[in-house]
Formats: C-alpha cells, sequence, structure tokens
C-alpha cells in the first residue's frame, strides 16, 4: 500500500513540475528603435597584446575609446531598420617598448555610414557615405568601423535559460588585403534585472571564431591564421526595443606568416576587454 502511494506521488509531482516548465512564460525579442530618433554609444576597448619574433618577446598595449552616432532614418515593413552612423569621438591609445601615443583618428569624425539590419540584429548591408581619407592605417577597411554592435536576438519567442546560436563570416579589409572571420555564437537569455536605469533582459553569450586572411607587408605577402573564443553579457530594454549595454572579453591567438625573399612565422595572442553602452 506504501509503495502504491509513494509511486503515486511521484508521478503526480512529475506532471505538476512538467506542466509548470511547459507554461513556464516565453518573451519575444526584436529591435524597435523609433524613426527619426538620434541615439549614442560609448565603446571602449582595450587590449594586451605578445608577440614572438625572431626569439624575441615583444609586448603591447592599447586602447580605442570612441562616440558613435546612431540617426534612426527608416523602418522598412518587414521591420528592417536603416541607420545613419556617424562617430563624433575617437581616441586610439598605443603602448610598447618603441612608443607611447595617442591618435586622434579627425579624418573619421562627423563622416556617415549606412547600416540596414533587421529586427532581431542581423546586419543585412552597410556602406559609406562620406568618403574618408586616412592618415592612419585604417585605409578601404574603414567601413567595419560602422557595423552595428547589436546582440543577435533568437527570432521567436524564448523562456529564461533558453538558448539560441548564431553564425556569422565577416570579411575585412586591410589596405591590399584582407581577414575572414567566421564565428559561432550562443546566447542564453537568463534574467531579468536593472542596468543603467533601465528593466533590462540579461542575455549571456559565448562566441568560437577562426580567422584567415592576407595582407602586403613591406612589399611581401603575409598570411594570417587564427582562433578566438569569447565570452559575456548584453543588457536589452524590452519595453524600448533597444540595446542598453554589451561587455565581452575575448582571447584571441593569431599567427602571421611571411613568404618571398624573407620567411617568418610571427605568433601573436591577445587579451581584448570591451563595452558598448548607451549614452542618455
Amino acid at each position: 500500500m506504501k509503495e502504491k502511494f509513494l509511486k503515486a506521488f511521484w508521478f503526480g509531482g512529475l506532471v505538476i513540475l512538467t506542466g509548470a516548465l511547459n507554461a513556464q512564460e516565453k518573451y519575444s525579442l526584436e529591435y524597435s528603435y523609433k524613426t527619426g530618433d538620434t541615439y549614442r554609444y560609448r565603446n571602449f576597448y582595450e587590449y594586451d597584446m605578445t608577440q614572438e619574433m625572431n626569439g624575441q618577446e615583444m609586448k603591447m598595449s592599447g586602447s580605442t575609446n570612441s562616440i558613435v552616432k546612431m540617426i534612426l532614418e527608416s523602418v522598412s515593413a518587414e521591420g528592417n531598420l536603416t541607420f545613419i552612423n556617424s562617430y563624433e569621438e575617437m581616441k586610439s591609445v598605443v603602448k610598447s617598448a618603441m612608443m607611447d601615443t595617442t591618435i586622434v583618428q579627425k579624418e573619421i569624425i562627423g563622416k556617415r555610414g549606412k547600416v540596414i539590419i533587421d529586427k532581431f540584429g542581423k546586419e543585412i548591408s552597410k556602406e559609406m557615405i562620406d568618403t574618408v581619407k586616412s592618415e592612419n592605417g585604417m585605409g578601404s577597411g574603414i567601413s567595419s568601423a560602422y557595423s552595428v554592435n547589436f546582440t543577435k536576438l533568437p527570432g521567436t519567442p524564448v523562456a529564461m535559460g533558453e538558448k539560441w546560436t548564431y553564425t556569422q563570416t565577416d570579411t575585412t579589409k586591410i589596405g591590399e588585403g584582407f581577414t575572414i572571420t567566421t564565428s559561432n555564437n550562443e546566447y542564453t537569455l537568463l534574467q531579468k534585472e536593472m542596468k543603467d536605469g533601465h528593466e533590462c533582459f540579461n542575455i549571456a553569450f559565448t562566441s568560437k571564431s577562426e580567422t584567415t586572411g592576407k595582407m602586403m607587408q613591406m612589399g611581401m605577402e603575409m598570411f594570417i591564421e587564427g582562433s578566438a573564443e569569447a565570452k559575456g553579457a548584453a543588457w536589452i530594454d524590452p519595453k524600448l526595443g533597444i540595446l542598453v549595454a554589451k561587455e565581452s572579453v575575448t582571447n584571441q591567438e593569431l599567427t602571421y606568416a611571411l613568404t618571398g625573399q624573407m620567411t617568418m612565422s610571427i605568433p601573436s595572442t591577445q587579451v581584448i576587454k570591451s563595452s558598448y553602452k548607451l549614452i542618455e
């Protein structure tokens, strides 16, 4: 009798638990910035890099601090968002045994780029509106600086603790060369919490990526390959449909291989900390 009672009790508890899980609330997340409004984000990242060349170790550190202004020009019937972006500030600091310098990138200030994303944060297209004449090596890769740094949302309703994935491939021009990076990203809806005065959803993410490419260095071809792992969090205000903040730490390993008259392999490791925050 006791055994039958325990089995019935266990089964009843299982049914209740299953029902509770099935009834767990799900949330639809999408970006819904307002047409004509202006949004400003402070983008900051700092890095520590170690390279080895001819048996000698070289260390370098630096940071870039910028403010990007984003004006939502239009929203399509499908919900695609067209932003006109420009930089109001951009300053870089580089420190090593051979230099300690600050670069104010005046040539990019006020120059506009157009970026179109869908309502879940996937970039559809980007292009420069104004011409930028770079004096600091940014060159033809300048358009990559105008990408919208939004977290990718799931596209379907999700419950707390639920995961989704997104794979993307980015090509960046570097002078006469390029790099191609493919990243596999996993996101988890963690919890509701306050962030910078906003009631937000906290989304944790991890990323693993592979990079290949080539560029010209002193007239010689240099091939690039490597990998990176990142983890971080993003905070989305669901009522306003905006990104409030995003923070991450990335560990990257790259190898640069020179070919031609001189052959050389240069391994490089880098730790990058970044933050992207809405300025009220």
